[in-house]
């Protein structure tokens, strides 16, 4: 019961933030069209600094544990989903006169997308196949909600400018995903929210330093418009968002953050009087939908079976693993994957195979427990992937099997 409490309360925290974001690209943000984007970023930033300085000094212990790989991923964070990000989306936005907001709200759904796909190129993973299929359908819903008339097109116009940021916008913010959700494993999410928003302040003060003479002309409504922004769509938002992301999976977060486009679009009517046409509705079903999908297969799959007597073929290539009833791969696209595996309430780390094994010619679904030598046929263990690593494989000998497993180990456990 605790855990679903936990997951639900983890929901609800991802779709408050979202609901929030809603509300500054409808209400909020076009009262700030009078000022340059990049000096909005920054005061935005700074202000909610300023109320989320408290966590530098709660978790200052914290702060002494961490390393400089996780000061390089926070400071990704600052730069791609604080600076580069908000800047990008307020320019989109600006751009658009806000005429067409939701049409940049809908671009942002690519963020799953770059998310996975930043974490194939840094991180390494892999995907299954139908995430090539559900990203170029995400391609098409996103051509059509673009343009309310698809076969009319100038490239030079403020549209494909509005485009270009949105999708920046969308590449910046999924890239601080990827990094946000590995920074949470070990700090506090107060923390990361206060040590986003610091770098970001630091980042932003040298291309925001050209409007500071313009400060002391910023209207009243400004300030209270910013004002309004750090405790809703800001500050406040991305510690709920952090504090959501902390307690469920990122696929399912994921899932909650559609409430972002859809209530935009349903403020956007109700309040602008801006209407999607009828291709640009079917657009942002096929991109919702598409990457809704997308996002679905890098979601963890949890097995739980009996080990299975085997042929110690595992001998043969210099990795023992546990064989478990193929049966229990439905739904599992085939593949490589690391792995978390609870062995009579005690944890390991592993790797889960499941597609054609080259000494037998055979599909299997077989798990490696790394720093593990006991005889467990018969016990009933439980394995969650974590990350898709490559596509299955047959070798055509025991020395090239043997290699690609050592270089499968190295991949998932030497990060």
């Amino acid at each position: 019961m605790q855990s679903k409490n936990k997951i639900f309360i983890g929901a609800l925290a991802v779709i408050v933030a979202a609901l929030l974001w809603s509300l500054d690209g409808i209400f909020l943000r076009p009262r700030l069209a009078s000022v340059p984007a990049t000096l909005v970023v920054f005061l935005e930033h700074s202000l909610g600094f300023i109320i989320l300085i408290p966590f530098l000094f709660i978790y200052k212990l914290e702060l002494k544990t961490i390393t400089r790989k996780q000061w390089l991923t926070i400071f990704w964070v600052a730069l791609f989903g604080g600076a580069l990000g908000t800047t990008f989306f307020t320019k989109a936005l600006f751009l658009t006169g806000f005429v067409d907001v939701s049409v940049v709200v809908l671009l942002q759904k690519f963020q799953p997308i770059f998310a996975i796909l930043l974490s194939a190129i840094i991180l390494k993973e892999r995907f299954p196949s139908k995430f090539y299929f559900y990203a170029g359908l995400a391609l098409v819903g996103g051509y059509l909600v673009t343009f309310k008339d698809p076969t009319s097109i100038n490239f030079g116009s403020a549209t494909m400018m509005m485009v270009v940021f949105s999708l920046l916008a969308a590449f910046s913010w999924g890239s601080s995903t990827t990094f946000g959700k590995y920074s949470l494993k070990n700090i506090n999410y107060g923390l990361l929210s206060a040590l986003r928003f610091g770098f970001t302040v630091i980042i932003m003060l040298i291309p925001a330093f050209v409007y500071f003479s313009t400060l002391s002309s910023i209207k009243f409504d400004v300030w209270r418009t910013l004002a309004i922004i750090v405790f809703t769509s800001g500050a406040v938002a991305m510690y709920l968002y952090y504090y959501g992301l902390k307690k469920i999976p990122a696929s399912l977060a994921t899932l909650c953050e559609l409430a972002w486009p859809l209530s935009a679009i349903i403020f956007d009517y109700l309040f602008n009087h801006n209407v999607l046409s009828g291709t640009q509705i079917i657009g942002a079903l096929l991109l919702v939908i598409s990457v809704t999908f997308a996002t679905r297969l890098n979601k963890t799959k949890v097995i739980t079976g009996t080990v299975l007597p085997g042929n110690n073929n595992g001998e043969k290539i210099g990795a023992r693993t546990a064989n478990l009833d193929i049966g229990l791969a439905k739904d599992l696209p085939k593949g490589l994957y690391s792995c978390k595996v609870d062995l009579d309430g005690k944890f390991y780390r592993g790797l889960l195979y499941y597609g054609i094994n080259s000494l037998t010619d055979k599909d299997c679904l077989e798990v490696h427990i790394l720093d593990f030598s006991g005889d467990i046929y018969g016990k009933n263990i439980t394995i969650s992937t974590e990350r898709y690593l490559r596509f299955p494989k047959k070798f055509k000998s025991v020395e090239k099997l043997s290699e690609q497993i050592k270089k499968d180990l190295a991949q998932s456990f030497n990060e």
